[in-house]
C-alpha cells in the first residue's frame, strides 16, 4: 500500500543514509533500500550516533529520536519503492551505475510517486531515457551532510512536469529543508557551479604565480567569510574527486573554463589527494 508521506532512498551511503532519517525527523516512513545489509547498518548506526547526540545537547526530545529512527525499514529489497510517493536515488556518481539504477526504480514506481536524483554533477535529462514517464523525474540535490545542510536544490529538467517540480518543492519544505528552484538544467547547478569554478580561479591564481597557496586560502576565508579556504576545501573534498567533477563539467558544457589545470592533475597523478592520502595541497 502507497501512502501519502513514504519516502523510498535507493543508496545507503552517506547522503542517502542522511536523507532518510532527515524524512523521519519530520513524519515521514521511510525506506531506505542498499545492495548489502551491512552498509544498512552502517547509515543507522551513524544517523543514530548523529541524532543521539542532539539529544544529549538538548536540541532534540529523547522520544522524537527514538521515533524517527524507528520510521526508518531497512532493506535490500528494491520492490519497496512501490511502496513510496517519493523517491530519491542516491547511488554512486557514476554515470552508467545511475543510469541502471533509475531504469530498475521507474519499473517499479507507483502512478503516484515522483522521481529525484539525488546527483551533483549529471542532470535528470542524462537519465530520463531510461524512465517510462520522464514527466516525474527531476533533480533534488541534497548538500553533504544532510542532517545539517538545509539547502535543497530542485531541478526542473526539459521533461519534468510543473506539477512534479511544484511536489518536489513541498517534499523539501516537509523535511525541513529550503528549496531553491533551478528553473532550467545547467551544470553544477547554483551552488557547486559558484563553488567549482572560483576553485579553479584560485588554482590558476597559484600556479600563474601570483600568489601562494597559503595566502589564497587565508584571503579568501578572512575577506570572503569561507569556512575554509579552496585549497584546504579541495584537499576536504579529495583532489581526484574535484578532478572528476572538472572534467565531467568540460564534458558536459565544452567551456574551457572547466578543464582541471596541471596544478590539480599533476597532484592526482602523484597519488597526493587531500586528507584522505595525507598529501594535498594544504595538508603534507
Amino acid at each position: 500500500m502507497t501512502g501519502e508521506r513514504t519516502l523510498a532512498v535507493v543508496g545507503a551511503g552517506t547522503m542517502g543514509g542522511q536523507i532518510a532519517y532527515q524524512a523521519a525527523l519530520h513524519a515521514w516512513d521511510v525506506r531506505l533500500i542498499g545492495r548489502r545489509e551491512e552498509r544498512l547498518q552502517d547509515a543507522r548506526s551513524e544517523a543514530s550516533k548523529l541524532l543521539r547526540r542532539r539529544v544529549e545537547k538538548g536540541r532534540l526530545d529523547h522520544d522524537e529520536c527514538e521515533a524517527a529512527l524507528a520510521r526508518v525499514v531497512l532493506t535490500t529489497e528494491l520492490d519497496h519503492v512501490t511502496e513510496a510517493t517519493v523517491v530519491i536515488e542516491s547511488v554512486a556518481e557514476d554515470r552508467e551505475a545511475k543510469r541502471a539504477v533509475i531504469a530498475d526504480i521507474a519499473e517499479r514506481l507507483c502512478d503516484e510517486a515522483i522521481l529525484g536524483t539525488n546527483s551533483s554533477t549529471m542532470p535528470s535529462s542524462i537519465l530520463a531515457d531510461r524512465v517510462l514517464d520522464p514527466s516525474r523525474l527531476l533533480n533534488v540535490h541534497f548538500f553533504n551532510p544532510p542532517l545539517v545542510m538545509a539547502l535543497v536544490e530542485v531541478v526542473q529538467g526539459p521533461h519534468t512536469s510543473e506539477d512534479s517540480t511544484r511536489r518536489a518543492m513541498e517534499f523539501a519544505r516537509s523535511i525541513g529543508k529550503t528549496p531553491v528552484l533551478v528553473a532550467r538544467e545547467t551544470y553544477g547547478f547554483i551552488a557547486n557551479r559558484i563553488l567549482f569554478i572560483a576553485l579553479q580561479e584560485a588554482m590558476r591564481l597559484v600556479q600563474d604565480g601570483y600568489v601562494s597557496i597559503d595566502d589564497c586560502d587565508l584571503a579568501v576565508h578572512q575577506a570572503l567569510g569561507w569556512p575554509m579556504g579552496p585549497f584546504a576545501l579541495a584537499d576536504l573534498v579529495g583532489l581526484d574527486v574535484v578532478e572528476a567533477i572538472l572534467e565531467e563539467g568540460a564534458r558536459q558544457t565544452g567551456d574551457s573554463r572547466w578543464e582541471p589545470l596541471p596544478l590539480l592533475r599533476d597532484r592526482v597523478q602523484r597519488g597526493e589527494l587531500g586528507r584522505k592520502t595525507g598529501q594535498g595541497f594544504s595538508v603534507s
